[in-house]
């Protein structure tokens, strides 16, 4: 049976769940003012795996066992869909705005699709993907080039570090389609979990985490993390992709930079410059254009872009 076409309550939905994962950036930004990076992922993926392995004993959803080769993909998952996005994203917005972090992180589509050509065999480049990916590269370009300018610097360090967490997202989202045969939320809560065997030993090894003295602030905004980006964020993304499947979720990678940059601007009083603002109009153009080169899939990222 096919799918009604999205109505208002669709598009609400998109716009909430792109405004909870936008805030990510600033929330990051405040909690790594006090917590070392490894720490604040290791506590907010703690939180959500705790919301999400309740809901899903709450509501009996019946559990799977994963083979060795799902539980070789759903560790994939772990690493690149949150340890090391997360810690890398952390650790950029300890020195730069939330908002550009939430700009270089538009650029993850375009990573996809490079990473798709070159590992997949029914993925390959069109015209509008490599119109959409070059459009991408000249924002990106756009976006460093006062840095660079100016000395390569620590900023552009930081910028770096959020296009790993950029590029581990795209590898996240061809690993997850070798697992969407499983219920969706069910597992989520798996690779919630599977987290947290990467992030404790790295949090106490590389880390020390009882060691910091944060501000009520600082708290906060490490609990927030937990339970509106990573837990909240994932019963709407479950929702909307219940409702009108994984195309039309996809659009939540157009609306995520636009909601960082927002947030940023609302809550922290961040000014982007011209360039920040001229490389977030390119770069979601390069996905609006690289969308039209892609045909309909179910299959959708698990895992949010913040």
């Amino acid at each position: 049976m096919s799918k009604p076409a999205p109505g208002p309550v669709d598009y609400s939905h998109l716009i909430t769940l792109s405004l909870i994962w936008g805030s990510a950036f600033l929330l990051s930004k405040i909690a790594v003012a006090d917590f070392p990076p490894i720490t604040i992922t290791l506590v907010r993926q703690g939180l959500a795996a705790l919301l999400l392995c309740g809901l899903v004993l709450a509501l009996r959803r019946p559990l799977f066992r994963p083979t060795a080769r799902d539980l070789v993909f759903m560790v994939i998952c772990a690493a690149t869909g949150t340890v090391i996005p997360f810690t890398a994203i952390n650790w950029g917005v300890a020195v730069i705005d939330s908002g550009l972090a939430a700009i270089l992180m538009g650029f993850m589509p375009l990573v996809v699709i490079v990473l798709a050509h070159l590992l997949t065999r029914d993925e390959k480049m069109t015209v509008p993907k490599i119109a959409g990916v070059a459009l991408g590269l000249i924002g990106l370009a756009i976006l460093f080039w006062p840095a660079l300018r100016d000395g390569f610097g620590k900023d552009v360090w930081r910028q770096l570090a959020v296009l790993v967490a950029a590029t581990a997202y795209g590898i996240n989202a061809l690993s997850v389609k070798q697992l969407v045969r499983h219920p969706p939320m069910v597992l989520m809560a798996y690779i919630t979990a599977l987290t947290l065997v990467i992030l404790v030993p790295a949090a106490f090894g590389l880390e020390r985490p009882f060691d910091a003295t944060p501000s009520s602030q600082s708290v906060m905004a490490l609990l927030a993390l937990g339970v509106f980006p990573s837990a909240l964020g994932a019963l709407f993304m479950f929702a909307i992709i219940e409702r009108q499947g994984a195309s039309f979720f996809g659009q939540i990678n157009l609306l995520v930079p636009l909601a960082g940059v927002f947030v940023g601007v609302l809550f922290a009083g961040e000014r982007p410059g011209w360039n920040a603002l001229a490389a977030l109009v390119i770069i979601v153009s390069g996905v609006v254009v690289a969308r039209l080169g892609t045909r309909r899939r179910r299959e959708g990222a698990l895992q949010p872009p913040a």
